[in-house]
């Protein structure tokens, strides 16, 4: 085991990621910002990583509309291009269901019993890779001990349903919502017009590709398995119990303190009739009891995440 603490003032943390791209077989990144400045920083080494058929998941924070569209943009027409790239997005905090600010720096790189951990301060944009004063703890490993640690973390946020991997039609409206941010951030956050394109967006990120399924799916799963035993509306205290049983089951990641009043608010948002305006109409009360509930046509067609 080798440990290194490195600030980029003594060596970047930029030339570890390139060597360590060029060596690895295998390379996963959770980072709060991501910038097009920081992937020319690693490009040429990461597309001769991909070119050895390296595998790698790279994970990017959208809290206070910080990553830039340029780099979603690359990684969205790269992972159309090689299937050894997953470019996944964590919503922000006013979005996500986990209630978190998503603001870590991993870098886990892999090559058959070699590892190397990177945790520090460096996002994935060229000052934090190469000019700011960042500081990095770089672990080396052949009996992987602070790589699992490090690689549970990095699996306890990938598998939460703030996870999506965007595609052309988010981005646009994101990037629309950033150049509004990039102006006036406090103008941004009160602006209808640029607050109706946060919810599109939102609505959009709801049928993307995920890591898990979301609480409105696991719903519609008990609601579907309830209907195969023969019961029309299922009563609310079962959803309840069956989707924590499905979350057990499942190992998923969620705010488990708030998770009914979670799982009641996605019931009263997609229930038809509703007048939230991200309604979806999957759900419909029985008149005949209250707190039962059955699913809509759209409900039972769902095909979202």
């Amino acid at each position: 085991m080798a440990i290194q603490i490195l600030s980029n003032l003594n060596y970047p943390i930029g030339n570890i990621i390139n060597q360590e791209l060029q060596n690895a077989n295998s390379a996963k990144m959770a980072v709060a910002f991501l910038k097009y400045s920081g992937v020319k920083v690693i490009e040429k080494s990461l597309d001769s990583f991909l070119k050895n058929n390296g595998n790698i998941e790279i994970i990017a924070g959208l809290d206070f509309k910080t990553t830039d569209p340029q780099s979603m943009h690359y990684f969205i027409q790269l992972q159309k291009q090689v299937a050894n790239l997953k470019f996944y997005c964590y919503g922000d905090k006013d979005e996500n269901k986990t209630d978190i600010v998503f603001h870590p720096k991993i870098y886990l790189f892999e090559k058959g019993r070699e590892t190397t951990g990177i945790v520090g301060s460096t996002n994935l944009t060229r000052g934090g890779l190469l000019t700011n004063f960042e500081v990095n703890v770089v672990i080396k490993e052949s009996k992987p001990l602070y790589f699992s640690q490090l690689e549970a973390i990095y699996n306890s946020v990938k598998f939460t349903d703030s996870i999506f991997s965007p595609d052309e039609e988010y981005l646009a409206g994101y990037s629309e919502v950033y150049k509004a941010f990039l102006q006036n951030e406090e103008r941004a956050t009160n602006d209808r017009g640029v607050q109706s394109v946060v919810r599109q967006i939102n609505r959009r990120a709801e049928f993307l590709p995920g890591t898990v399924p979301s609480i409105k799916s696991l719903i519609i799963e008990v609601i579907k398995k309830e209907k195969i035993k023969g019961v029309e509306f299922v009563p609310l205290q079962t959803i309840y119990e069956e989707v924590e049983r499905l979350v057990q089951e499942k190992n998923l990641t969620y705010k488990m303190d708030t998770f009914r009043n979670s799982i009641r608010g996605e019931l009263n948002k997609h229930e038809a009739n509703s007048n939230h305006p991200d309604n979806m109409d999957l759900f419909v009360r029985s008149s005949e009891h209250k707190g039962y509930y059955s699913l809509t046509e759209k409900g039972k067609n769902y095909a979202g995440r």
